[in-house]
């Protein structure tokens, strides 16, 4: 009954919810393993000489462009480089013992196995390995994988969530509504804001401007376009006895302003950003835009003497720290997180600390997650790009560059906007909450249909699993998981107690996302100061910030590497995991790393993984390829021989990719020392 309610209702049906709920679905995750004519790990495994390249690419390149949409359950929060699920569901089910259950589409095939992930980010292969049955391992030196892991497999009651959700929100509501409140300029109606658009000041010697990316504020259907210009016909704003001359960003540069003699730098960030335009929703008219009026002005004073004495993090535990991306802030004078924030935004952390520490412990984790990664659109880091036609009043949040940006005009969402629209809460409880925890009971996989691709059901599947302490508990039992905030240079397992692992490690100085994630990290510890060991040194990971640091990154990768090696099962275990980079140090580095650690590669298989209009790779000559590495231990017989190479395509990212596997697969077998290993990539790439 409950399959056929699938099919017919919306996810926002809530007798289907409350279906969902019930805990037969919940219990399914505990029972024993179905045997299902599974057979014993053998020493060849099927991924070791075949994989299906083809099927996963076309289907990793579909996912690309839409990675949220075809792994819900993942997305909770926000994190960076996420890899394909579709990839990684490829990977696993050719780890299947049974060659019935290969099936791309086929439920289950990992029953009882175990998988671990030292370095699980983004948490992609424990959500896949779990929706076939495996039972998973999970570590991450940095909390918020782990607090968003332990989230999203949890399986809790949705219905449940709903009603802490509308309870939480009315609350919210009551204590910020009036702070977005406005009228609507043609029936003088009392109406939400939706956002405001600030202007940022911005000194050309010793005068100063008021300076946005676009006089634009929309294009209209019928080719017309909404201007600055109707509320600030001669480009002059006035505010109080202040007045600033309003200008583009083209403009501002055109006259050879730029960097920090520019900046207001003794103002803090946030007031150095002037309100424009008011954006709000009426009843009986509509969408509107206007210029504040005073009352709207007062709104962000009111709001700043209501937060006077409010629980705010102390400053010492939101000072920015330094760090190859946290410097954009510092150089800015920005030293504080509590600086990049609104007097409105605060005090919508603030009410939702309050409210969350008086709800049941079952319900905090997610629900601080959700507002944690909402700040990602409700900062003054946040920029405005609803003047296109095609994204009417979308924000541009903070991290769309995979790096901190500094609008010239600043959008201030508002979190409680009755509206699902871009960044407010209803939108993502919707799609965050909701509607991955439905996706989550039902996984829905895409399929070619001739020239369409269709979407089915994985009947049987489920990416909810049951939380343990020890490998002990996995005995006789399917999605298990086991998830903690580990440094996996020391994992705590004992030998031959994995037959898999399956990652996707840092790609040497590809992403510096343990340094964006302070960002996160500072109103996290705040929401949840007993859920994780805060005081760690994010910069611990295996990645390279500067160019000096590729040793860096070797050395932890290999001592990652040899305790994989130790908790693999012999004779099936295997190592696997995705990688691509264009520098030589980076191949070096991993090679001399993995052959440290005592590993063969046994095949390698290239499949897309970047969607090539992504802003922060466009027009950019990046890779779009990730090597799928099948790597055993060295101890293991029947090890494949790969030829010395002579030449390496650097011009198609496939070839390259494919190129550097092979040359990997060399590298590992031979006794060169390190020096050669070095010479050889550097001459294959190109940069000796």
């Amino acid at each position: 009954m409950l399959r056929h309610l699938w099919i017919s209702a919306r996810l926002e049906d809530p007798t289907l919810l409350r279906l969902l709920a019930m805990k037969p679905i919940q219990a399914e995750i505990s029972f024993p393993v179905v045997e299902r004519g599974l057979q014993a790990p053998a020493d060849q495994v099927e991924i070791d000489t075949s994989f299906p390249e083809d099927t996963a690419n076309a289907l990793a390149k579909l996912e690309s462009f839409n990675k949220h949409l075809f792994r819900p359950n993942t997305y909770l929060h926000k994190w960076w480089a996420r890899r394909s699920g579709t990839t990684f569901r490829f990977i696993l089910k050719q780890l299947a013992p049974d060659s019935r259950l290969r099936n791309y589409y086929l439920p289950g095939g990992l029953e009882g196995i175990r998988v671990l992930d030292p370095m699980m980010g983004g948490g992609t292969t424990l959500h896949e390995a779990i929706r076939l049955g495996a039972n998973v391992v999970g570590y991450d030196i940095d909390p918020i994988p782990v607090l968003q892991a332990r989230a999203s497999l949890t399986a809790t009651n949705l219905y449940e969530k709903e009603e802490v959700f509308a309870k939480f929100l009315a609350e919210l509501e009551r204590c910020l509504g009036r702070y977005f409140v406005t009228t609507c300029p043609e029936c003088g109606t009392e109406c939400e804001t939706q956002y405001i658009l600030h202007g940022v000041r911005k000194r050309i010697q010793k005068t100063e401007y008021i300076v946005v990316d676009s006089y634009i504020l929309r294009e209209e259907p019928d080719g017309g376009c909404l201007t600055t210009r109707q509320f600030y016909p001669d480009n002059y704003v006035s505010r109080g006895k202040r007045a600033w001359r309003l200008i583009e960003k083209s403009e501002f540069k055109s006259h050879g302003a730029n960097g920090r003699k520019c900046e207001l730098l003794n103002r803090k960030y946030a007031n150095r950003y002037i309100p424009l335009v008011v954006v709000g929703l009426c009843p009986q008219h509509g969408q509107f835009f206007r210029e504040p009026s005073k009352r709207d002005i007062r709104n962000s004073g009111n709001a700043l003497r209501k937060l006077r004495g409010r629980s705010l993090p102390a400053r010492e535990n939101a000072q920015v720290p330094a760090g190859p991306k946290s410097n954009d802030l510092l150089n800015r004078q920005i030293n504080t997180f509590l600086d990049v924030f609104s007097p409105r935004q605060l005090l919508y952390l603030s009410e939702s600390k309050r409210i969350i520490e008086d709800l049941p412990q079952a319900h905090r984790l997610w629900l601080a997650l959700l507002v944690s990664t909402s700040l990602e659109f409700n900062s003054m880091l946040c920029g405005y790009k609803g003047y296109a036609m095609r994204r009417p009043g979308a924000v541009r949040h903070v991290f769309s560059h995979h790096a901190y940006s500094f609008p010239y005009t600043a959008l201030e969402d508002n979190p409680v906007f009755t509206g699902k629209t871009s960044g407010t809460l209803r939108r993502l409880f919707q799609d965050r909450i909701r509607g991955a925890g439905v996706w989550a009971r039902e996984p829905i996989e895409r399929k070619a249909d001739g020239s369409k691709w269709r979407k089915i059901i994985i009947h049987g599947e489920c990416d909810i699993g049951h939380e343990c302490m020890r490998l002990k508990d996995f005995e006789g039992k399917k999605r298990q998981f086991i998830i903690k905030q580990q440094d996996s240079s020391r994992i705590p397992l004992s030998s031959s107690s994995i037959d898999f692992v399956v990652t996707d490690p840092p790609y040497y100085d590809s992403v510096q996302y343990s340094d964006l994630s302070h960002f996160f990290r500072c109103w996290l510890r705040w929401f949840l100061p007993y859920d994780a060991v805060w005081k760690y040194e994010p910069l611990a990971s295996a990645v390279a910030e500067t160019d000096d640091a590729g040793e860096k990154f070797g050395t932890i990768l290999g001592k990652i590497w040899k305790e994989c090696n130790r908790v693999l099962r012999r004779p099936h275990g295997r190592l696997i995991f995705t990688y691509h980079n264009w520098r030589s140090a980076a191949w070096a580095h991993l090679s001399i790393a993995l052959r440290n650690a005592h590993f063969r590669l046994a095949n390698a298989y290239i499949v897309h993984s970047e969607n090539p209009i992504s802003v922060h790779i466009r027009d950019l000559h990046a890779l779009k390829h990730d090597c799928i590495l099948v790597l055993k231990p060295d101890d293991l017989p029947d090890q494949r021989r790969w030829e010395e190479p002579t030449f390496l395509s650097l011009n198609d990212s496939r070839s390259f990719c494919k190129g550097c596997a092979e040359v990997l697969g060399w590298v590992l077998q031979t006794a060169a020392d390190n020096n050669t290993v070095f010479g050889t990539w550097k001459r294959l790439l190109g940069e000796d």
